[in-house]
């Protein structure tokens, strides 16, 4: 255990039992008696209220009014500590409720949840267990391996350098460098199986900081029926509205994809593509294809 982590551990130490014995602090943190000392004095010396007391009933103490120093961090910023942890607890990191008892105790305040998060879908359990075991893995500095069905159905076992977690439209994604397709990739968590850490290191320069992909945009205009205009504004951005009686007209620049033509045949009849021809086309050509099945 390193300076930084013992210090933080006796400081815990304290918060919760407000006195300790040297020789039983060196026996946990496997040092001897006198670098406990000089810890107490190096915590001293940061303004921290912690003294030792000799005698029969004496040990190290901490002053029942301790609290962090504003030379470490101001009572603002740790307020915005532990609320930036509470955010992330509510995601359910079950590893992350733990940090923030003992930053609490530390700053000696209480805290009150005032969040809360349920990424989980209806029938299906939630992506956190998923997520907790890719955090490890990063912090480890280690490689996960899983099964992953891809967009066709087909499923394929990846080894993956984990680089970052996005959340975006509802679902989480881990993008990584891909070992088996030698590759930068986004992986969706709910395709995800069977996911464990691997053996293998994670190698830094395989890590790029540009990870998302790329996509050409394409002016789409159509009109949409007024009462559910409220769905493209809170779907998509940077649109042009021309308003009418009984429609509006919306024009935007969006990523070209097969996403785009499922989310315009998401509104049914109370949507007309008028460009570009070529998007019209591709709509009109799934309705026929519904239409064949069932009518």
């Amino acid at each position: 255990m390193n300076n930084l982590s013992r210090l933080f551990y006796i400081m815990h130490y304290l918060s919760l039992h407000n006195k300790a014995k040297a020789t039983m602090l060196a026996d946990q943190l496997e040092v001897s008696t006198r670098t406990i000392y000089r810890d107490i004095d190096t915590l001293s010396t940061l303004g921290f209220p912690v003294y030792a007391q000799s005698g029969r009933d004496g040990g190290i103490r901490l002053l029942d009014t301790h609290h962090l120093p504003a030379t470490f961090v101001d009572d603002e910023e740790q307020d915005q500590i532990i609320l930036a942890l509470q955010n992330l607890a509510a995601t359910n990191l079950k590893s992350v409720a733990p940090l923030v008892n003992k930053l609490s105790s530390l700053f000696n305040k209480q805290i009150e949840p005032w969040i809360d998060i349920d990424f989980s879908t209806w029938g299906r359990e939630d992506e956190a267990h998923g997520i907790e075991q890719i955090t490890m893995a990063k912090s480890q500095k280690k490689c996960i391996i899983f099964s992953y069905i891809n967009g066709k159905g087909e499923k394929t076992s990846r080894e993956v350098m984990p680089n970052k977690l996005i959340f975006k439209q509802n679902a989480w994604y881990l993008a990584g460098y891909c070992c088996t397709r030698k590759t930068t990739r986004l992986f969706k968590l709910r395709r995800m199986t069977g996911l464990e850490i691997s053996v293998n290191d994670i190698e830094e320069e395989f890590l790029i900081t540009d990870y998302q992909p790329k996509f050409s945009k394409i002016c789409v205009e159509f009109k949409i029926a007024n009462d559910l205009l409220y769905r493209v504004q809170e779907d998509l951005l940077d649109i042009e509205t021309e308003r009418h009686e009984e429609y509006t007209i919306v024009k935007t620049w969006q990523p070209e994809g097969a996403w785009l033509s499922s989310y315009l045949l998401s509104f049914g009849g109370a949507i007309e593509i008028l460009s570009p021809i070529e998007l019209k086309e591709k709509v009109k050509e799934e309705i026929i294809k519904i239409n064949q099945i069932y009518f």
